[in-house]
């Protein structure tokens, strides 16, 4: 062999050594790149599955809220409609005519007086609506089924839109419109609510 030769096969085994060196060194990176793929996907998988999950509770919460405030909607609303009904039941007693109105008075008055010799109180609305004279029907009408005809009409009025307020000595029966739609509200709320609302 010549040196020519020895030459060409130093070359020629350096290039095939060098093209070996190059092939492990591209597998390497492939492999490399390759672990570096599996690894970024795996940490965008995780990072995907955390927002996903805190996305889920932001909307979790989201729709709890919304849900409470629609709930919280719903009742407030409910009860402004209870409130008018009630606030129309008081309004439309005020506007009954004299006649019925008197004798609505009149029931609450002998329904409620024990000896017939009570003061009769009423809230200055009414105080051009019942009078001495009403009163003194009352008393002829007690008389006739043999009771006692002494009520009296109070001459100061108490803080009641209608209705009365039965006195006899130091006690005082509250049958004032307010007070007798606050008990039938009490007794008939959650039959009317089921009766508006369902």
């Amino acid at each position: 062999m010549t040196i020519k030769d020895i030459s060409e096969k130093i070359i020629s085994d350096a290039k095939i050594q060098a093209d070996k060196i190059i092939a492990k060194a591209e597998d390497n990176a492939n492999n490399i790149i390759k672990k570096g793929k599996n690894e970024a996907d795996n940490i965008k998988k995780m990072i995907l599955y955390k927002l996903n999950q805190e996305a889920s509770l932001k909307k979790s919460k989201i729709l709890t809220e919304a849900n409470l405030g629609v709930k919280k909607t719903i009742l407030l609303e409910k009860q402004k409609i209870m409130e008018d009904v009630f606030g129309n039941a008081l309004e439309s007693i005020l506007k009954l005519g004299n006649k019925d109105y008197h004798n609505f008075i009149k029931k609450l008055i002998l329904d409620n007086i024990e000896k017939g010799d009570e003061t009769i109180f009423i809230g200055s609305p009414d105080k051009n609506r019942i009078s001495k004279d009403f009163i003194e029907d009352i008393n002829k009408e007690l008389k006739a089924k043999g009771k006692k005809g002494e009520l009296k009409l109070s001459t100061s009025y108490l803080p009641i839109k209608g209705g009365i307020i039965i006195g006899s000595g130091t006690i005082r029966k509250n049958i004032s419109l307010e007070l007798l739609l606050k008990n039938v509200r009490e007794e008939s709320e959650m039959q009317m609510s089921k009766i508006l609302f369902n």
